[in-house]
C-alpha cells in the first residue's frame, strides 16, 4: 500500500509516519441472477475462450442430479472433465488432487458447482492452475505471492457461504485440523451464475445451517470497522432477506421466491466477507476440528459474542436488530438464538454437542485469529474463554 505522496511514508525523509491509506475496494464477478440461469453456462464458457472445462463439484451434487444437467449446460463445444470428490469440510488433498487432474487433463478454466466446500476448493484449484506448488504454498500463508488464476465460473447449489462473491476461500489441512483461509481479489470467481432452481433439492436442515451462514456474514460484515462501496447496504439488505425468507426456504423447498431471497442474501454475505468478519467467525473457526457445520458454527458464534460487540457499538446493534425485524423485546443475540432453535439447529456449543479439550487453548486459538483484525470489538483470551465456557455450558 503506496501513501498519498506515492511512495512510503516511512521512505520520505522528515516527513511524519503514518497509517497507510486505505482505499475501499469492491470486487464483484460477472454475475447472473434467476431461474434456469445454469443454461447460460455455454455462452460464458465462450466469452471466456474456456474449451476444456474442470467441472469441480462433490458425489453429493452428483448423486441430485445436478451434475449431468450442468453438463450438458456447458454446450456440445465443450470437452469437460469432472473432479467430483470435494469432501464436505474440504482438505489440502482435495485442492491438490484437483489441481493434478486439471493440469494432466490440459484443462483451461474450472467450473465450480455445490456448496462453499466446493467453491472454495475450486477458488484455489483455479489459482494452483496458473501459479504452480501445492495449496499449503498460498492457504494460511500471509503475503503468498500470486498471480491470478484460471477463469473461474462459480454455480453454487446452497444459498449460505457467498464464497460466489467473496475474496476468500477455507481449507482443512487435515481432517482432524481446523481451516486456515487465503484472502486476495485474485479469488472472487470470474463469474458466478446464480440459479435458484439448482437449490431446492437442499434438505431443510442444511438450507437452514446454509442459510444463518449467510446471516452471519451480513452481520459481521456490517459490524466491520472496514467498508467497502455499499457494503454496508448490501450487507443490511441481506440480513433483511434471511429474516423474511428463510424459515420459508426451510419449510418448503419448493418456495420459488424463499429460494430466490436467500440466493441474493448468501450473496450479500459474500460481499460483506469482504470488509472482513469478526468474533463469530474467530469462534467458528476455532472450533472447526470435530467436523460440524460451519454455518451453524457461525451462527452459534453469534450467539455467544454479539451481546460483548453490543456493548461497544449499541448503534450499528440497533440497525442491525431493525433489519433483523426484532421489536426491542430480546437482544440481537437472542434472537439469532430463538431463530437458529426454530428451524432445529443448536444455538450454543453445548446443545451442538462440542466438546473442548483444552478450554484456554480454544480461546487464545479465536484471540489470534485473523477474523478479529477489522471487528469493532477485539476480545482478549479472557473474554473469549468467558464467551466460550457459557456457551459449553448453555443448554
Amino acid at each position: 500500500m503506496r501513501s498519498l505522496a506515492g511512495q512510503p511514508a516511512s521512505d520520505r525523509v522528515g516527513a511524519p509516519i503514518h497509517s497507510p491509506v486505505t482505499i475501499p475496494t469492491l470486487f464483484l464477478p460477472r454475475t447472473l441472477f434467476g431461474a434456469g440461469a445454469v443454461s447460460s453456462l455455454a455462452s460464458e464458457l465462450n466469452a471466456l475462450g474456456v474449451r476444456r472445462p474442470l467441472l469441480v463439484t462433490d458425489r453429493g451434487v452428483v448423486a441430485a442430479g445436478i451434475a449431468a444437467k450442468t453438463v450438458t449446460a456447458c454446450g456440445e463445444a465443450a470437452s469437460v472433465v469432472m473432479f467430483d470428490n470435494v469432501t464436505e469440510n474440504p482438505l489440502f488433498s482435495d485442492v491438490d488432487s484437483g489441481a493434478a487432474i486439471y493440469a494432466r487433463e490440459e484443462c483451461d478454466g474450472v467450473v465450480a458447482l455445490g456448496g462453499g466446500s466446493v467453491l472454495d476448493t475450486a477458488k484455489l484449484i483455479a489459482l494452483l492452475a496458473n501459479n504452480g506448488g501445492s495449496v499449503a504454498d498460498y492457504a494460511g500463508v500471509p503475503n503468498a505471492v500470486h498471480v491470478a488464476g484460471a477463469p473461474l465460473i462459480a454455480i453454487p447449489t446452497t444459498a449460505g457461504t457467498g464464497s460466489e462473491a467473496s475474496p476468500s476461500s477455507g481449507i482443512h489441512p487435515d481432517a482432524v485440523t481446523a481451516s486456515v483461509g487465503m484472502n486476495s481479489r485474485h479469488l472472487v470467481p470470474t463469474v458466478a451464475i446464480l440459479d435458484p432452481d439448482l437449490t431446492r433439492s437442499l434438505p431443510p436442515r442444511l438450507t437452514a445451517a446454509t442459510g444463518i451462514d449467510a446471516l452471519s456474514h451480513c452481520i459481521e460484515g456490517y459490524l466491520s470497522t472496514k467498508s467497502v462501496p455499499l457494503g454496508k447496504a448490501i450487507a443490511l439488505d441481506g440480513i433483511a432477506r434471511v429474516a423474511g425468507y428463510l424459515r420459508r426456504a426451510v419449510a418448503d423447498g419448493n418456495d420459488t421466491a424463499a429460494r430466490a431471497e436467500m440466493m441474493m442474501a448468501a450473496y450479500a454475505g459474500g460481499v460483506s466477507i469482504g470488509m472482513g468478519l469478526g468474533p463469530a467467525h474467530a469462534v467458528a473457526l476455532s472450533c472447526s476440528d470435530q467436523g460440524f457445520h460451519h454455518g451453524t458454527l457461525s451462527g452459534i458464534g453469534l450467539v455467544a459474542t454479539l451481546d460483548l460487540t453490543a456493548e461497544s457499538v449499541p448503534k450499528q446493534i440497533a440497525e442491525i436488530s431493525h433489519a433483523f425485524g426484532l421489536d426491542g423485546s430480546m437482544t440481537l443475540s437472542q434472537g439469532v438464538a430463538a431463530l437458529m432453535r426454530e428451524l432445529s439447529l443448536p444455538a450454543t456449543l453445548a446443545e451442538l454437542g462440542y466438546r473442548a479439550a483444552d478450554l484456554a487453548t480454544l480461546a487464545y486459538s479465536a484471540h489470534i485469529s485473523h477474523f478479529n483484525l477489522f471487528a469493532p470489538v477485539r476480545p482478549t483470551s479472557s473474554d473469549y474463554t468467558a464467551m466460550l465456557e457459557a456457551s459449553l455450558k448453555a443448554r
